[in-house]
């Protein structure tokens, strides 16, 4: 039975051949789309690792160049003068600086050479010792950055769970010095600067710094010192408050007018940060729109086009099925076998489409994609399956039962 379907397609070979890349097609954009809805859906349960309840977001435009050391010690000493003033004003109950924020577009990457070779890429963000407390950041293990850590001979970090675990593996990371080595392809050293030496203080749960659609990655928090301790370190390019409940949105005005008070010749900008949420949100689901609109358009082709051609086979082979009636066939036997001739077409164009998906884990792939868990990609291929099968199954319904209704007597007149 089979065969003799197979021989039936093959003679409308080249009609069902365009089908059947149809359908190849759209499996591959349902993939597309059905695969970033379940990464999408899976990262959103994830902990986000701050909390931005009453936060805004001051980026800072100093208008001038800090290589000097003179320039960035004046500007240092003016970041402390704004965050006093922020601190002093009673609508704000914590004041803090940071290189970036949470949902800004700022980001900060990274890359170590651990010892062994392995290389571990990482986010980074310099942050003042209020910042964890002003977005209420949990703690899992050791302390935050404070003035203790002024008199330290090394550098104090702090590393988000994931991040501790790829260094350390189940050991107690607090404490300890990551075992970072010099890569062999960067230029020598200044033999007049001493190594970097970064010491774990702290490990954080996390901090998704693009929010909840976003994968988790590995994190490093260093301390952003706003005293001469150390003239070269940078300065920060925000200031972050958290409100007291009630404050109005009238209260943004009163903010920049204090800060220019102190700082006329640079300029702030205020943003919301949940604002800021919605406009990175927007960013993240802009890909899946666009491919979800691509996608909708090829099934509505492939849902067109399945019912016009079975149709129209049906039609033209009314005397066949109508033998079959005669010969002894049931209604059920030959709705059976358009619905099958369906499925059999439907199977070659995914089991191309399953056998390329297959091989992307075996690419030489940007790491964004290595963070697309297993499960999420095995289960977005069987929910793409299911949905074509379901589709090419349904679009052939209807034609299928006219194959029904022709009366064998009518079939043996045409004979």
């Amino acid at each position: 039975m089979t065969r003799h379907l197979l021989r039936l397609i093959w003679n409308r070979k080249r009609q069902n051949f365009l089908l059947t890349l149809e359908i190849f097609f759209s499996f591959l954009a349902l993939f597309g789309v059905v695969l970033l809805t379940l990464h999408f859906a899976n990262n959103s349960r994830k902990p986000l690792g701050y909390d931005i309840d009453r936060v805004w977001s001051i980026t800072v435009d100093r208008k001038e160049n800090d290589e000097d050391p003179a320039v960035k010690s004046r500007h240092r000493a003016t970041f402390r003068q704004l965050l006093l003033a922020l601190r002093e004003m009673p609508q704000v109950e914590v004041a803090a600086a940071s290189f970036t924020s949470p949902y800004a577009s700022w980001s900060w990457g990274g890359s170590m050479r651990l010892r062994g070779g392995h290389k571990l890429d990482h986010s980074v963000n310099n942050v003042t010792d209020d910042f964890p407390a002003l977005f209420q950041m949990p703690l899992v293990k050791g302390r935050w950055f404070s003035r203790e850590d002024d008199a330290a001979t090394w550098k104090p970090v702090l590393v988000n769970v994931r991040m501790a675990h790829e260094i350390f593996g189940d050991d107690d990371a607090v404490g300890k010095v990551i075992p970072e080595e010099r890569d062999p392809n960067d230029p020598p050293p200044d033999p007049n600067e001493k190594p970097e030496v970064k010491r774990v203080i702290g490990i954080f749960e996390d901090f998704r710094k693009d929010g909840e659609l976003s994968s988790p990655e590995n994190f490093l928090f260093q301390r952003a010192r706003l005293d001469d301790g150390v003239p070269k370190a940078d300065l920060p390019g925000r200031l972050l408050v958290r409100l007291a409940p009630g404050t109005p949105a009238s209260f943004e005005e009163t903010v920049v007018k204090r800060l220019l008070a102190d700082a006329p010749d640079w300029s702030f900008e205020v943003q919301r940060a949940d604002a800021m949420r919605e406009t990175m949100l927007r960013q993240f689901m802009g890909p899946l729109i666009a491919v979800g609109t691509v996608a909708g358009f090829l099934l509505l082709m492939v849902a067109l086009g399945l019912t016009g051609v079975v149709w129209q086979s049906v039609t033209q082979r009314i005397r066949e099925f109508g033998l079959r009636r005669a010969k002894g066939a049931t209604i059920v036997n030959v709705r059976r076998q358009v619905l099958v001739e369906m499925v059999i077409m439907t199977s070659l164009a995914l089991l191309v489409g399953v056998i390329l998906l297959a091989q992307l884990p075996l690419l030489p792939l940007p790491s964004e994609l290595d963070v697309i868990p297993a499960g999420v990609f095995v289960g977005s291929i069987a929910i793409s399956v299911a949905a074509i099968y379901a589709l090419t199954l349904l679009c052939g319904w209807y034609p299928s039962r006219l194959a029904t209704k022709v009366q064998p007597a009518e079939a043996l007149h045409y004979e």
